[in-house]
């Protein structure tokens, strides 16, 4: 029980209503003074409003009552029925709807009080609402140990707004510290509701979002190959610039796996170091996987590297992990150097660095292609801006540019081959308006040199060997952009296109491949220079791309069923002994894209490549999806591919695809959702993966059941089913076990 020796005593009436300034080094004389006082050193001047404001001339004080507000600076906000400030003991006595503000924390209470000079105090009955993303709580009572510590007594905690809330942690002692940023709570219960479902001897988490060490929220899941997997991290915040977290994973039927993770951040660089490893009881190996990842800049260098190594080939098919594509088949890694310099007129590129793949699908690296050291340079300018010389008095060099590219990479495998490969391709290109359409010509020289040691890639040289390859390329094309404006309505484009290329080579048979295959023949590369990725193959012949684009673009407002539609297609002619990329015909397969944006949300995305020769499909990808919010989201896509007869040059050489996958996160009421993704093999008739998770989502706290089946290294064969139930609560981030 709280002394109210303050607030029933002899007094002296000042005034109804009155407001006053206390300083606390002028004791009384300031009491009587209704001007303001100013602060005077350390002192800090309090402002005392109420109905009545009382002289208490034993304790060299005042008693307010009636609708008290008491400010102090920033420090301390105080609002009761009655009041009472001793300048003896410099104290503050509160009683009756207490409503206290200290160091941003709020406090209700019935009986307070509180020392201005060691900010300490103590509260009865209190209710609490801690400052920032702090939580909110309840307690017998509150001892204010000074201005950065505070003790609840028997008290409660919950980081919910909602009353009442549907969890809170309970305990004997909850202790705050702003300095070190924590709350910590020993002896503690957790309820759902109101019912006790866990004890934890002692807990704590950060007091705002500053990080802070303790353990983080545990990871639950089942699954038919492992059994159960139970995994508890602990985060150390090592410095605010440095964290690590580590894990300890039992899986019942493989072993005990060991997680890591270290983060850095620097001035301009940033990095993630992440490990897993077991040994792997079933199997009888050790496995594991280890991640890489580093940016940053130095020197006007942009530096970049990505690692990624598997101790086994099917690691990440039988174990859940975040750290590569779930559905990799390769890894890469790599690390480079990037200049890039933009000017008025154009721009420079150098880059330097080397790649090193990891085959998934493969017994072993032997004969895998790995790529250390590399250097691009690449620039583009306008003629213009060359030194004078370069080009003829009297030419337009405003409308000519020079670009230039050069590789240097050296290709290795473990089985002792390797190439050494010089690249350099300068090329001019020319553009000019000719009324409503535009006209651009581009000429190209290619010189390659390789010096090869070995069998690379069964070029059948197997000795060291030199190969050089000359090569040219001129294309033509003229396009035009065409629109009508329909008022209130919509804008209509035609946008035509036609170009013709020439390219011509020497002989590549002898050449190494280790980058090259041909492209996958789609709209997206109808025009380009080479249809082949990488160096070692470049497109030889003659051929014509055309094309059409049109789109419509709505003007009419929210009343029209769509937005914005556009359709392109396109096709390649070729004449007679040029016809090798396109299956020895004539005419190519024609290919066109498709995309509308529909009202509601709704869109459809479509690429076919159709043969008019033997009039089939060749190849189509259908997407419809609907996204109405963030909550209510549908995908819906089909995907068909048939094997190239081009051989295993081709991108999209392989076993006939026909698949259909969907997307879904549908949100059933305010509280549940429905999550979904699905990809299943029509030609074969089997599932290939699937992931589904229903989920209650409550303003405080996440509970989400969540299974699947994850895709392995084929699609005839899967990794291991799982199933998990995962809580999450708001703000609880660390606790106790």
């Amino acid at each position: 029980m709280l002394p109210q020796r303050f607030l029933a005593v002899d007094t002296d009436k000042i005034n109804k209503r009155q407001r006053i300034r206390i300083s606390l080094t002028l004791g009384l004389v300031v009491l009587l003074s209704a001007t303001p006082s100013p602060v005077r050193g350390e002192d800090v001047p309090m402002d005392v409003h109420a109905d009545s404001l009382e002289m208490d001339r034993d304790n060299q004080g005042i008693v307010a009552k009636g609708n008290v507000h008491i400010i102090r600076k920033d420090e301390l906000e105080l609002k009761a029925d009655a009041a009472g400030y001793s300048g003896k003991t410099r104290e503050i006595h509160a009683q009756g709807h207490i409503r206290m503000t200290h160091q941003g924390h709020q406090f209700e209470s019935e009986r307070a009080v509180f020392n201005a000079n060691t900010k300490a105090g103590h509260l009865e009955q209190v209710k609490m609402d801690m400052a920032g993303e702090g939580g909110r709580g309840g307690a017998q009572d509150v001892e204010l140990l000074g201005p950065n510590n505070l003790t609840m007594n028997e008290a409660w905690f919950t980081q919910c707004d909602c009353e009442p809330p549907p969890w809170k942690l309970s305990a004997k002692t909850v202790d705050i510290d702003r300095k070190q940023n924590s709350i910590t709570a020993r002896n503690v219960k957790f309820h759902m509701g109101e019912v006790p479902v866990l004890w934890l001897p002692w807990w704590e988490q950060p007091l705002d979002k500053q990080r802070k060490s303790g353990f983080l929220t545990p990871d639950i899941r089942s699954s038919s190959s492992n059994g159960l997997e139970v995994e508890v991290p602990y985060y150390f915040n090592l410095a605010p610039e440095r964290d690590l977290t580590v894990a300890v994973r039992p899986v019942t039927r493989r072993g005990v796996m060991g997680k890591m993770q270290f983060r850095y951040l620097g001035l301009g660089h940033e990095g993630k170091l992440q490990t897993q490893q077991i040994q792997d009881e079933l199997e009888d190996q050790w496995r594991g996987l280890t991640t890489y990842d580093h940016r940053g800049r130095q020197w006007g260098w942009d530096l970049t590297a990505r690692g990624e190594l598997s101790q086994t080939r099917d690691y990440i098919n039988d174990f859940n992990q975040n750290l590569v594509e779930s559905r990799a088949r390769r890894l890469e890694s790599h690390l480079t150097a990037d200049r890039y310099r933009i000017g008025d007129e154009g721009y420079s590129d150098m880059r330097i660095g080397g790649r090193w793949n990891q085959d998934l699908e493969a017994r072993d690296d032997q004969f895998t292609v790995q790529s250390l050291p590399f250097a691009v340079y690449a620039d583009s300018q306008p003629l213009n801006s060359l030194p004078d010389g370069w080009i003829f008095d009297g030419l337009d060099s405003n409308r000519w540019r020079l670009q230039r590219e050069f590789h240097l990479d050296h290709f290795y495998q473990k089985s002792g081959d390797s190439v050494q490969r010089f690249d350099a391709a300068p090329t001019v290109e020319y553009s000019r308006p000719l009324g409503v359409a535009r006209i651009t010509a581009r000429g190209q020289l290619r010189e390659t040199v390789y010096l090869i040691q070995g069998d690379p890639v069964q070029t059948g040289l197997d000795r060291e060997n030199t190969q050089h390859r000359e090569a040219s390329m001129f294309s033509v094309g003229l396009g035009s952009s065409l629109f009508r404006n329909y008022p209130g309505f919509a804008t209509h484009t035609l946008e035509p296109k036609i170009e013709v290329t020439h390219s011509a080579a020497t002989e590549q048979s002898l050449l190494p491949n280790y980058d090259a295959t041909q492209r996958y023949f789609a709209f997206s590369n109808l025009f380009g220079d080479s249809l082949h990725s990488g160096l070692d193959r470049i497109s030889v012949g003659q051929r014509v791309g055309y094309a059409l684009t049109s789109r419509l673009l709505n003007h009419g407002g929210d009343g029209f069923l769509w937005e914005n539609v556009e359709l392109s297609i396109g096709q390649r002619w070729a004449p007679e002994g040029h016809q090798e990329y396109q299956q020895y015909q004539d005419f190519s397969p024609i290919v066109s894209a498709l995309g509308i944006q529909m009202a509601g949300g709704v869109t459809i995305d479509a690429t076919n490549r159709y043969d008019p020769n033997d009039q089939e499909l060749e190849n189509t990808a259908v997407r419809l999806g609907l996204s109405r919010s963030k909550r209510n989201r549908v995908s819906l896509g089909y995907h068909y591919n048939q094997p190239s007869p081009a051989g295993n040059m081709m991108e999209n050489n392989g076993s006939l695809l026909e698949d259909a996958v969907a997307d879904t996160h549908l949100s059933l009421n305010d509280q549940w959702s429905w999550g979904q993704e699905v990809s299943y093999s029509l030609n074969s008739s089997n599932m290939k993966s699937w992931r589904t998770g229903l989920a209650y989502e409550h303003q405080c706290w996440k509970l989400t059941l969540e299974g699947g089946r994850n895709l392995a290294h084929d699609t005839d064969s899967h990794g291991g089913g799982f199933i998990g139930l995962f809580l999450g609560l708001k703000g609880l981030g660390d606790y106790g076990v």
